[in-house]
């Protein structure tokens, strides 16, 4: 018997539904997370680089670290009007992208900055 089949078997009947809506949000969480890095590599990546950081084309082009303080402190909001509408020399993603690939985008750059974080 394995330990998950141990741990299940001892868990209260009434505990059982609690259980798979946590299993279904972290399986949710997760499948948000990798829509967001698929659109960012598919969409943001030539000029922001994939760590955020950027490449030598979006630092000509003045393309922000997301990684830096400065993003990391907007809003979602904001974050998701610059991807939206664009900002400098950033095109519009909202003809491009779904609010909800938008919205991974968002959790995706956040996660960009805890990457940062977590390296220094």
């Amino acid at each position: 018997m394995t330990i998950l089949n141990h741990a299940v078997r001892k868990v209260p009947v009434l505990a059982m539904p609690l259980l798979m809506i946590a299993l279904l949000q972290i399986n949710g969480f997760a499948d948000q997370n990798d829509k967001g890095a698929s659109a960012f590599k598919g969409n943001c990546a030539s000029c922001h680089g994939d760590d955020g950081a950027g490449t030598a084309l979006g630092k000509a082009m003045q393309a922000p670290d997301l990684r830096s303080e400065d993003v990391q402190k907007q809003p979602d909001a904001e974050l998701n009007k610059a991807i939206s509408e664009g900002k400098n020399n950033m095109p519009a993603f909202k003809s491009t992208l779904s609010a909800e690939q938008i919205q991974a985008l968002v959790k995706h750059v956040r996660s960009l900055g805890k990457t940062k974080t977590s390296q220094k």
